[in-house]
């Protein structure tokens, strides 16, 4: 600090006044150094020259006690030159004790105790003021302490007295340090020493005075080192010059070396304060006489600088304003400055390695060797002065500051340009590693920390990190036995505590001052830092951590505010980075460093690290005691009241799975559309649903609700549990305290518990919450709390980081990539183009996320009772039974919709059938009629609708339904029945009752988006026994010599008839029949009787239904016939069956469930033949069934059911039998008219026949007589639904004969026409009938037949003259096709589709004549 101005002049040889420039910086410390007093003389700065007590006036103190503890402390510190106490908050009235100095000393005592006001009555100087005169008083001490030493003859060097052989503190002077080159050489040494004994025995130059001279150069280098602490610096540079001068020539190289240190920090600090001085480079070996007006004094090729005698004058007293430690202000340049900073520059390295030189050579003389503390703080002052000066890209006013008030250079110049005699940083890196001492062990733990931490300084400032990193773990090396050692000693004398710290053994560690030569101090932005600070520095040159910037602290994020994935990406980047064992052994320092501090914190987190780090490169072993001693750690830390001692868990991948588990009372909500909803007439009024009429869509081949509903539904205020799968690859139990689910949107209370994972395994938790609201909710991982580390949040992490997949180019190498790298904006065209391109792979691990949907309150149901005892029931095949099941609801909420579905053992068989690809679409058609026609569970509704009111005048019908309420279908905390009807199926053996529940709140028609519905299951057990059984079905076609029972002509033109007649006749009088007996075939079908008791069958036949109305309504007046079957017995029952025509007998076959399988390859290909068939039998039979029905009943009870009559097929040969043919013939005899002859009368007259010439004996049957005429009538019947040009072809026989004598009739017959002729074009649904005349001119039995053949080819189903139809089973047609639809292997749809050809018709009955002779 600036004293001029406030100290007088009775400071005598150190008076301010003596360079008004100067300033005096005081180095505070709460310790005492007495390990290296033996230094004093050699480097006075160690020394404590002051010692400064603090009081509190407040505490009310007696100054006899002040004045005992005050006598104390000077006692203790006897070689302090000034003891003083300051007494804050002290009344400026209060009395002060006086010390005791000296007996007859009549000194002002009143500085001793010096009062420092309270904070209302001190001003902005007052503090200034005490400091300077307690630098008063100190200065004054200074004189007296100078005099004693210009009393003394001579000063030993640090290592020639006996205290310093016993330290032990020098290695011998023959043992050059590996760091240092050699100095000089062998010819350099011998010259030197041929000088010496050439100099000896001649004037002067005797031992005694060589001693005497030596004793007064030493005396002048120590007192110019107190010039120098006092702030004179000319002085001091005076002082320096002359005992340079002087030691050199007496061969004193060990002070020579500290003059000519002082010398250059003398020229440094003028150039920091702006004083102007000059530098001679001129060489002589001749030693310059000292003039006052320019300084000029040089020893041989060492320049020494000349001080400008202007900047000395007393005449100047008012210097420009010096900064203070602490203040950004510099020191003012005058404008006519002769100091060259280019100069300097290159005198400060030339200057160091000199010094380093004579260092060297004082080794060659006992006791001379200079301690190797003292060598390594040289050689890192000159090092750090070289590091200075690259950081600032020259001697500039940074590097000044830097170097001198340890002011950090807070951005590196970037060098553009090389200035000459700008250090290099590597030789700034091989300058100071020559401070390493060798062998370590020499030197104390202090005295090694001391160095190690200013050769790591040093190596950090230039960005040697690594070279920094090894002398850090060399420190680390150092310092843990020693605090061990000190722990388990005490070290009180080093005031250290056995569970202190390591901050206890220094005291705060302050920039370098300028007459400190603290060489050791940190330096730049590595002030206190810390001992976490200097791991985790190391950590970060080993690729173990990275080093947040503390310059910009928002650039790179800690591992607490990193997101986990970020986390996890940097651990991977760091795990490639480096050499795995190597920071495994840096971890082990590290943590071994913590832990003789000890520093929990530090212990717990390179604990973690390692494990992290390690993982499977670790033993079992040392996996154990890591976890032992992070258990250890946290009780030792328990007991001493430490709270709060936590790390962060070593794996990322704690957490592998979380998923939520169905709850095994209830199921969770299934979402439906809207659109799923029925649509009902009355909108306001909640009407119960149907089984046939259900509001969703009932598809037994849709996929699983399970697995189609991809979302995941809870409800609110419901317990919900997730399933959490967990991972310990570690060989330790890992103990978990606490588990909860980490959501985002709705809130979720998770109940939390701990579990202890065991090791090397994955393991699955069970948690339970609520969530407390309705809405979406993501869940994003848990929140796990592990025994020893801090909460934290995990993420699901089940894929990433597939180094195969990724693109990894290399593009920087070494410490750089560990650093922060830069985001660069994404352009918007690049990503324009890439739309279409295939997304690159992340960098990212992908966290996965469940999303959750939560609604409000919904009702829970549960199935309380049923009917069936055991929930089990035994049926028959074909019969129904009703049992009852009753559900309860549990919740405040009541059910407003509901429906049924149900799963039985069947339908699971029968789709596994329906997937296969072999099967037929007459196949598949039967096991849909199974799955949707005959479900094995049906719910019988009992529920009845609410009735309106009767309609009252003004007042409709339709305004009292919509006022009308519905009661809820299960009311709140109530019960409600449900009947359900079981059929009973061949392979029916469990089935289960689903209902689909949930709540609406509103009408149905105001529900606006979607809505759940929960199910309930109620399992039921089904035995299934075998009653009536289906054998064989046989069709017979049926002959017409059967005339109708009740005609009358029977008995007059039929004649007797046979007893196979009469039961033809019986039994189409049973069946009421009116029509044409040959439009009629008998069914005959065998059933047999597999049930232990005596079964009653009936048979009910219809008349073939005309439309879909008839087909589904009632069945009115059929034909029943019924029989009583004993047990095992089979009986045949006979039925007459209407035959059946269909208009498009080959159409495709249908299917029910709506789902074709046109993309289904069939393993078989059928040929065009086999598939008309196969259509022709299928429609035939489907149409059959319509007519016909079977029940059972057991005989005695009332137990009754349905006889399965679909299995069965029919054969070409049955179609046959049961077809109607498009295209009907019928051929009959009538009488024919006689005709005159036209020459003699034109009228026309009809000839009678005698009585008895044609009869009718059947319906194709005619009894005729020779000679007569007759006409022969063939009516032709177009059924189709398409115009026919055909031609009748006529083929009259003899009949019982031989082709050959059976076609000869041209002797038998005479026809008036031909027997093949064309017809006109016979419209749709119409007939038309051809006469031709013949005559018998024999008596027998003939035969003639009728076929019809198409004129003109046809498209099957089309109307060959214009758009025709196409054409159904059942008839009807649709829009025509003229081509073909092709499947996706280019095989038509349907092959049967649009066949082209000719189609011929014959006529099913044959027409029989028998001819008599005319009587």
């Amino acid at each position: 600090m600036d004293a001029l101005g406030h100290l007088g002049v009775g400071t005598a040889m150190f008076s301010p006044q003596g360079f008004p420039n100067g300033q005096i910086v005081y180095n505070l410390t709460t310790t005492h150094d007495r390990d290296h007093e033996y230094l004093e003389p050699f480097e006075p700065h160690r020394r404590t020259f002051l010692v400064i007590a603090v009081a509190d006036f407040t505490e009310n103190n007696p100054p006899e006690i002040l004045l005992s503890q005050f006598e104390d402390l000077r006692a203790i510190y006897r070689r302090a030159l000034f003891h003083t106490c300051l007494i804050f908050d002290s009344p400026l009235s209060a009395p002060l004790p006086v010390p005791k100095i000296r007996p007859n000393d009549d000194r002002d005592t009143s500085k001793y105790f010096i009062p420092v006001p309270t904070k209302r009555e001190s001003r902005t100087t007052s503090m200034r003021t005490i400091m300077c005169d307690v630098t008063s008083c100190l200065l004054s001490e200074f004189t007296g302490y100078a005099r004693t030493l210009q009393s003394l003859p001579t000063l030993e060097s640090p290592l020639a007295s006996v205290v310093a052989e016993e330290a032990g503190l020098a290695a011998p002077a023959t043992n050059n340090r590996m760091s240092m080159p050699s100095i000089a050489g062998s010819s350099v040494m011998g010259g030197l020493q041929q000088q010496r004994m050439s100099m000896q025995g001649f004037g002067s130059n005797t031992m005694i005075e060589r001693a005497k001279s030596k004793g007064k150069g030493r005396i002048q280098i120590a007192i110019a080192e107190l010039y120098m602490l006092t702030g004179r610096i000319p002085d001091a540079l005076k002082e320096f010059v002359e005992g340079a001068n002087i030691a050199r020539n007496n061969n004193d190289h060990l002070w020579h070396g500290k003059a000519l240190n002082g010398i250059g920090v003398c020229l440094v600090i003028l150039a920091y304060l702006g004083v102007d001085f000059q530098v001679s480079t001129r060489s002589s070996h001749r030693v310059y006489s000292f003039s006052t007006n320019p300084l000029t004094i040089q020893i041989p090729n060492i320049p020494y600088p000349t001080l400008d005698a202007k900047s000395v004058s007393k005449s100047t007293p008012t210097p420009p304003k010096t900064p203070t430690p602490g203040t950004d202000s510099t020191p003012s340049r005058s404008s006519t400055s002769a100091a060259d900073p280019q100069q300097l520059l290159e005198l400060i390295p030339e200057l160091g390695t000199t010094i380093l030189n004579l260092y060297n050579r004082s080794s060659n003389f006992h006791g001379e060797t200079i301690p190797q503390i003292c060598f390594s703080e040289s050689v890192i002052r000159h090092s750090k002065f070289m590091a200075s000066v690259y950081l600032a890209n020259g001697l500039n006013i940074k590097s000044l500051t830097n170097i001198v008030l340890g002011h950090p250079i807070t951005k590196p110049e970037i060098i553009e340009r090389k200035i000459p005699g700008l250090p290099d940083k590597r030789e700034i890196s091989a300058s100071v590693m020559r401070a390493y001492p060798n062998p370590i062990e020499a030197l104390t733990v202090l005295d090694a920390s001391k160095v190690m931490g200013g050769i790591a300084s040093v190596l950090g400032s230039i960005g040697f990190q690594r070279r920094k990193a090894m002398i850090t773990r060399e420190l680390i090396r150092i310092l843990i036995p020693g605090l061990i050692q000190a722990r388990v000693i005490g070290a009180a004398g080093a005031g250290i505590h056995p569970a202190a710290g390591l901050s206890a053994t220094s005291g705060p560690i302050g920039p370098v001052t300028g007459g400190s030569g603290g060489a050791l101090d940190i330096m730049e932005d590595e002030v206190e830092i810390g001992i976490m600070g200097l791991l985790e520095d190391m950590c970060s040159a080993y690729g173990i951590m990275r080093k947040a910037n503390k310059s910009e602290p928002a650039s790179e994020p800690t591992d607490e505010e990193r997101q986990p994935e970020e986390e996890i990406v940097a651990e991977n980047e760091l795990r490639a980075f480096g050499w795995t064992g190597l920071k495994i052994h840096v971890l082990r320092s590290c943590m071994s460093l913590c832990e003789a501090l000890p520093d929990f914190n530090g212990v717990l987190k390179f604990t973690a690290q390692l494990l992290k780090m390690g993982g499977s490169d670790l033993s079992r072993d040392e996996q154990i005691k890591l976890a032992t001693n992070i258990s250890r750690t946290i009780s030792a830390a328990g007991k001493l009241g430490m709270d709060g001692v936590v790390t962060s868990y070593w794996d990322a991948f704690l957490l592998r799975e979380i998923e939520l588990v169905e709850s095994n009372l209830w199921k969770s909500p299934i979402p439906h559309a809207k659109h799923e909803l029925q649509d009902t007439d009355q909108a306001d009024i909640q009407v119960p649903i149907i089984a046939n009429k259900n509001p969703f869509i009932y598809n037994p081949f849709a996929k699983k609700r399970e697995t189609a509903a991809a979302e995941q539904v809870l409800v609110q205020g419901e317990l919900a549990e997730f399933r959490i799968t967990l991972q310990n690859p570690f060989e330790f139990d890992v103990e978990i305290e606490s588990i909860a689910l980490d959501v985002k949107g709705v809130e979720f209370v998770t109940e939390k518990q701990g579990v202890i994972l065991s090791p090397f395994r994955t393991q699955q938790l069970s948690i339970f919450g609520k969530p407390t609201g309705s809405g979406n909710m993501t869940v994003v991982g848990c929140r796990i709390k592990v025994f020893g580390c801090a909460e934290k949040s995990f993420l699901i992490l089940t894929e990433g980081f597939d180094y195969g997949k990724l693109d990894i180019k290399i593009k920087q190498m070494g410490l750089p990539v560990l650093e922060q790298k830069p985001v660069r904006p994404a352009s918007t065209v690049s990503n324009a183009k890439r739309v279409s391109a295939k997304a690159p792979p992340s960098q990212f691990p992908t966290p996965k996320t469940i999303p959750v949907t939560v609604i409000e309150n919904q009702p829970l149901v549960l199935a309380h009772s049923s009917s069936l005892p055991q929930s089990a029931l035994m049926v028959l095949e074909g019969e129904r039974k009703v049992f009852n099941v009753v559900f309860q609801n549990l919740t405040d909420v009541p059910v407003d919709i509901l429906f049924f579905s149900f799963q039985d053992s069947t339908t699971t068989q029968l789709q596994a059938a329906l997937a296969s690809k072999d099967m037929q679409p007459s196949e598949i058609y039967e096991y849909e009629i199974l799955l949707l026609k005959k479900r094995a569970l049906l719910w019988k509704n009992q529920i009845q609708k609410p009735k309106p009111m009767p309609s009252t005048k003004g007042t409709s019908t339709e305004s009292v339904k919509k006022e009308s309420a519905m009661v809820p279908f299960i009311a709140p905390h109530s019960t409600a029945s449900f009947d359900i009807e079981v059929l009973g199926k061949p392979g029916l053996t469990n089935a289960s009752v689903q209902m689909d529940y949930g709540h609406l709140g509103v009408p149905r028609d105001q529900v606006t988006g979607r809505f759940y519905t929960r199910q309930v299951i109620f399992p039921v057990t089904i035995t299934v026994n075998a009653s009536i059984e289906l054998l064989r079905v046989d069709f017979i076609p049926f002959q017409t010599s059967v005339d109708f029972p009740e005609t009358d002509r029977i008995s007059t033109c039929c004649g007797t008839i046979n007893d196979k007649s009469e039961q033809i006749k019986k039994l189409f009088r049973q069946a009421n029949v009116r029509d044409e007996p040959g439009e009629y075939c008998l069914m005959t079908l065998d059933l047999r009787n597999a049930w232990p008791q005596p079964l009653k069958v009936n048979l009910q036949v219809r008349e073939p239904p005309k439309s879909l109305e008839e087909e589904e309504a009632e069945w009115v007046n059929p034909y029943e016939t019924c029989d009583t079957i004993q047990a095992g017995h089979q009986s045949r029952f006979v039925v007459l069956i209407k035959r059946v025509y269909l208009s498009n007998p080959t159409a495709k076959i249908p299917s029910l469930s709506g789902t074709q399988r046109q993309f289904v390859v069939s393993t078989t290909k059928p040929t065009a033949d086999q598939e008309r068939l196969s259509r022709e039998a299928f429609w035939f039979r489907e149409e059959i069934l319509k007519c016909i029905r079977g029940t059972w009943e057991e005989v005695g009870t009332q137990r009754r059911g349905e006889v399965e009559l679909r299995n069965f097929r029919l054969s070409p040969r049955m179609v046959e039998t049961v077809r109607v043919d498009d295209v009907g013939i019928r051929m009959e005899i009538i009488e024919s008219p006689h005709e005159k002859n036209t020459e003699t009368e034109r009228a026309d007259e009809v000839r009678e026949l005698a009585p008895g010439s044609l009869q009718k004996s059947a319906p194709n049957k005619f009894i005729l007589e020779t000679d007569q005429f007759y006409n022969l009538r063939t009516t032709i019947t177009n059924r189709t639904t398409r115009s026919i040009l055909p031609i009748l072809r006529l083929s009259p026989s003899l009949r019982n004969q031989h082709v050959s004598v059976a076609l000869d009739l041209s002797r038998r017959f005479a026809f008036d026409g031909l027997l093949q002729q064309a017809i006109r074009r016979i419209p749709p649904g119409e007939s038309t009938s051809v006469e031709m005349g013949f005559v018998v001119l024999c008596r027998g039995e003939f035969e003639v037949t009728a076929g019809v053949e198409e004129v003109r080819a046809g498209r099957w189903g089309m109307d060959v003259g214009g758009a025709g139809g196409y054409m159904t089973a059942r008839g009807g047609a649709g829009p025509g096709k003229e081509v073909k639809k092709l499947g996706p292997d280019g095989i038509p749809e349907d092959i049967l589709e649009g066949v082209v050809g000719k189609r011929s018709w014959v006529g099913r009955e044959v027409m029989t004549m028998v001819v008599r002779d005319k009587v």
